[in-house]
């Protein structure tokens, strides 16, 4: 099957928008067959660029595939069809994130891998690219972040290489609200308060809407939960207006929840089969009847250190990430090996998982801060929130699982990775709040404020929220 994208760009729109109005693109960017079944893109220095990104598509492929933070100057690509034309596209990062995408170059490999029938610096202009979206204001005010740590710099570039498509994008569901539940809820009998939902994989980009927002495509390949229209434009006000939904309850949770990419060891993004997202309490201190009986609405949380180069230390006397392995019993999910600070080597039939526990502890007025953290602090067992922090939120912890289809998970990697060595160490996790209130209120007061068990969904002893849906 041949893409015919000549004269246009290879990814889309959104992602290809530059991050400023300066114009940084690579020059001389030329194909060459350099096999029967191979082809080398190269193209000429960006000053002041940190890596880039290469798209191509072609015969045989069904969509285009994407390259990124090469810190080289060329790309030899294999397994390709002979006789097959293709076409690439090559962008810079430099310190100010993603830029322009260059002009389309293109190349036909012959059954020998002799001259290409076109060998082209340059063949079509580059697309005037899209203006960069206005998001809409806030549904709110957000108060004023405090004084304090500067703001954060910018993640180092040349992240773990992604070599290969991007998995379809989930279509989600557009209904909502509750079904029938033949309760009663149980009592968790240990004094903790317990409320999951299950979302499914949503979808993937280079976006991240809390560090870089209006930014498409700065970030490392981040992996999404919940609101499928989840991007660097979104704000709070527009994820709770827009978007379908991969988890329980539908669009009455279109909250945003985002991991960096796993990658297997060839590169490929791996597509998680859930993530369980828990909202619980009595684990960081914090009995039930302390918690906040309403959630706040675009409160921006983050948990881990996506540039960790070695395993990341505790916060509050306790592990925010940490991976393991597990399968599904008839008990629900089960550990199977102990947690660890990379990622371990799970058999193939096993999932990959990882559990991220994000601070619980709020201000009280900021819905974000200027380091995207100091509005929110852990607490700590047997002491509870800091004076600091008085609003204790529910506890939100993620359960991702990757399918292990064959082999191992051993050489798998994430995407915010950049560093050599065992992989998994810059696991960290985002959310963006966007819940129905009238439901959050609901679990909140029935499953969290007490002494409960609520499986998944389970809102009330009479009531559980719709399915969650791919």
């Amino acid at each position: 099957m041949a893409v015919a994208l000549s004269g246009a760009m290879l990814m889309s729109p959104q992602a290809c928008a530059p991050t400023h109005t300066e114009s940084v693109t690579p020059g001389a960017v030329s194909i060459t067959a350099s096999g029967a079944t191979s082809m080398t893109i190269t193209w000429s220095a960006v000053g002041g660029a940190r890596s880039y990104d290469v798209v191509y598509a072609g015969t045989g492929l069904a969509a285009p595939i994407t390259v990124t933070r090469l810190t080289t100057l060329s790309r030899t690509i294999s397994g390709l069809t002979p006789g097959g034309r293709y076409e690439a596209q090559v962008r810079a990062r430099t310190r100010r994130g993603a830029q322009a995408w260059s002009a389309t170059a293109v190349v036909t490999l012959t059954a020998a891998g002799a001259t290409p029938a076109q060998e082209n610096p340059v063949v079509t202009a580059a697309p005037a690219p899209p203006a960069t979206p206005t998001a809409p204001a806030p549904a709110a005010p957000v108060a004023p972040a405090p004084a304090g740590p500067a703001p954060a710099p910018p993640p180092p570039t040349g992240g773990a290489t992604v070599n290969g498509p991007l998995p379809a994008p989930s279509a989600g569901t557009s209904a909502s609200g509750t079904q029938p539940f033949g309760g009663p809820i149980q009592a968790s009998g240990d004094g903790t308060g317990n409320f999951r939902v299950t979302c499914f994989f949503s979808h993937m980009n280079s976006d991240d809407s809390i560090v870089f927002p209006g930014q498409a495509g700065a970030a490392h390949l981040h992996t999404y939960f919940g609101n499928t229209a989840s991007v660097a434009a979104s704000t709070p006000a527009t994820l709770l207006a827009s978007g379908n939904s991969t988890c329980s309850g539908g669009i009455s949770n279109r909250s945003s929840y985002w991991v960096p990419t796993v990658l297997d060891a060839s590169g490929r993004p791996v597509t998680p089969s859930m993530n369980q997202v828990y909202y619980k309490s009595g684990y960081q201190g914090t009995p039930f009847s302390r918690i906040s009986p309403t959630l706040p609405n675009g409160i921006k949380i983050i948990a881990g250190n996506a540039r960790a180069t070695a395993p990341q230390p505790k916060d509050a006397g306790q592990d925010s990430v940490r991976w393991t392995c597990g399968i599904d019993t008839a008990n629900g999910p089960t550990m199977i090996v102990g947690s660890t600070p990379a990622i371990p080597a799970c058999a193939a039939g096993t999932d990959l998982w990882a559990v991220i526990r994000f601070p619980q502890c709020w201000d009280g007025v900021n819905l974000d801060s200027v380091d995207h953290k100091s509005h929110m602090a852990y607490g700590t067992y047997g002491v509870g929130c800091p004076a600091s922090h008085p609003v204790a939120l529910p506890e939100i912890t993620y359960n991702v699982h990757w399918p292990v289809t064959s082999g191992t998970s051993a050489g798998w990697r994430l995407s915010s990775d950049m560093y050599s060595g065992p992989g998994g160490y810059s696991l960290h996790g985002d959310i963006i709040t966007a819940w129905d209130t009238a439901i959050s209120n609901t679990w909140l007061q029935n499953c969290v404020r007490r002494d409960a068990d609520c499986r998944i969904g389970i809102v009330s002893d009479t009531r559980q929220l719709i399915y969650a849906t791919r």
